[in-house]
Order: C-alpha cells, then structure tokens, then sequence
C-alpha cells in the first residue's frame, strides 16, 4: 500500500513539472505567446507597422551566461507572436546550438544566400538559428505556432530586420532614459538556455 503511495505521489509529480515545463516552453522569457500587448505595461513599443508592432520590455529577465542581450518582442495583431534576440558578442555558435539541441533535439539545418539557418520546433513553439560565418552575426528568434495569419507572417525572422530594432531600442533608450535589468540579476534556468529572470510588471514612467 505505501509502495502504491508513493508510485502515485511520483507519478503527481511527473505530470506537475511536464506541465509546469511545457506552459514555460510556451513562450520567451516568461511571457506567454498570445498575450496582449496592452495587458504589458512594462512593455516599451518601438515601431509600429500596420498590424504588427515591436517592442522592449523594461522588465526584461533574459539572460545567457550572466549577460543580458537585448530582446525584441513581435506582436501580431496586438498579440504577442515573436521574440528575436542578437546574439553577436555574447555567445558563439557552436555552443548556442549545443543548448538548443540539448533542449529541443537535432535540428533542421539549412543555408540561405551564405547564411546558415538551423530550425527546431518543440510544442506549440518554433526556434530558429541564423548565422552568418562571414560577418559573425548570430540571432535567435522564438515564435509561436498557433497565430497564422498576415501580420504573424510579417513577423517571420526572414523579414524583420532586427538590428534595425536594436539599434532604434538604443535610440529610444537615449531619449527616454531607460534601460533594461544590468546583467547582475539572479539566474534561473531557461528554455532558450538563458536565465530568464520573471519579475512583476511595473508601468513605465
């Protein structure tokens, strides 16, 4: 009876932290895909074009190896879709693709104009790696799976240009005086082999 206990206690388990696992796979960072733009107050718009909008979190808990890149959320339809961070300087290729693969298994591996882009797909959630031997540049961009449509296409990694994102973020922060969390905060494990660092949403003064 106590064995039977204890296999049921342990089964318990199993299904909580699958859970638990599978709604943080669900999104980037700790927000979920699907949520409103407007339910972020933390949330700092840059661009808007049409359907699709950009924007920072003030907040921002990301982090690889105790740094902290900067972040780009894509919303769809007023609804969060994307997240796209420049990775340049901060991690190398090869082991950025070790942690994905560790997460989400072999990837699918393909060269577009002497770019190498690597895709995984896990869940409810796609992954993509691009990297540019020649130039060094390594971006990751995180998306969901479940909000088709013609603004979620605009938000695919292919037709974003997010150093132009990162550097109007830099722009902006300038003018406004902000800026995201220094890389000192707490770690926690990541999904995007990160740390990300979910903290309370404050309005943006």
């Amino acid at each position: 009876m106590r064995g039977r206990i204890v296999c049921i206690a342990l089964a318990v388990c199993v299904l909580t932290v699958g859970t638990a696992m599978a709604r943080q796979l669900d999104g980037f960072s700790g927000t979920a895909f699907g949520t409103p733009l407007a339910a972020l107050p933390s949330f700092l718009t840059l661009k808007k074009d049409g359907d699709v909008a950009y924007a920072v979190n003030l907040n921002e808990g990301y982090r690889l190896d105790g740094r902290a890149p900067v972040v780009i959320y894509g919303f769809a339809s007023g609804k969060l879709f994307a997240a796209y961070v420049r990775l340049d300087g901060v991690i190398d290729r090869n082991t950025m693709v070790k942690r994905l693969t560790a997460q989400y298994g072999e990837p699918a591996a393909a060269m577009d104009d002497g770019v190498e882009v690597l895709r995984w797909r896990k869940g409810k959630i796609k992954v993509k790696l691009k990297f540019n031997a020649a130039t060094g540049s390594l971006k990751l961009g995180a998306y969901s799976t479940t909000t088709p449509g013609p603004a979620a296409n605009m938000l695919e990694m292919d037709n974003v240009d997010v150093d132009a994102l990162v550097k109007l973020y830099e722009k902006d922060k300038i003018a406004r005086g902000v800026a995201v969390p220094p890389a000192s905060a707490p770690e926690k494990p990541s999904p995007f082999a990160g740390s990300p660092v979910v903290k309370p949403n404050n309005h943006v003064q």
